[in-house]
């Protein structure tokens, strides 16, 4: 009985968040990926998670200088992020986070479009580092669509805070993705997929 319970519990898992459950393989692109193009996702490698019609998918994709990041965010209410620094996880922004396996190494990415600064990228350990994209290290772009927006994001692998999980082909991470949700710009009325405060990761793989 107690099987029967826990193998039931896992394909709801599955069903809800998609390719969350499992290992994700980033692609490597053979040409540098551009803000505003179409990039090659493919809706059956999607990372994602889903609670009725709101939630994400997102893909990852990589080369030897970059590491490009496109979310699409499904949601009913509006666009919009009234904070900025540390606080604009508050409102509506993407939150990436990837480690080491057995954790010896992990950062976070806050990522969102606000009224106060524009793109704004925060850096979370050891200490908080802010950017506002474009920069040498971040560019960001963030365009409302008929479902609610995208998001396509590129890393410089140049950044200390990158350079140090030596992406490459085959070298394995985890990654933690969640989407954080606002009706007014101001607080936070949701979180799409909260695997990142709850502390749960999928592996991450990079793939030639």
């Amino acid at each position: 009985m107690k099987k029967t319970i826990m193998l039931s519990l896992v394909l709801a898992v599955v069903l809800i968040f998609g390719a969350t459950a499992l290992a994700y393989e980033a692609p490597k692109v053979a040409e540098p990926l551009v803000l505003g193009e179409d990039w090659p996702v493919n809706e059956d490698n999607a990372y994602s998670a889903f609670d009725g019609d709101n939630g994400w998918k997102l893909w990852v994709f990589w080369d030897d200088n970059n590491v490009y990041i496109q979310s699409d965010v499904y949601t009913d209410l509006p666009l919009g992020n009234k904070q900025t620094e540390r606080y604009i996880f508050n409102a509506d922004s993407l939150e990436w986070e990837i480690r080491t396996v057995g954790a010896s190494k992990r950062q976070k990415w806050m990522i969102a479009l606000t009224e106060a600064k524009g793109y704004e990228v925060v850096l979370r350990y050891p200490d908080r580092e802010y950017y506002v994209a474009p920069n040498e290290f971040h560019d960001v772009l963030i365009t409302e669509t008929d479902y609610g927006y995208r998001g396509q994001v590129i890393l410089n692998q140049a950044h200390p805070k990158l350079a140090e999980f030596g992406i490459g082909a085959g070298v394995k991470l985890e990654m933690s993705v969640q989407v954080n949700d606002s009706k007014d710009g101001n607080e936070r009325t949701r979180i799409l997929g909260g695997f990142v405060d709850a502390g749960a990761y999928s592996e991450l793989v990079f793939v030639e």
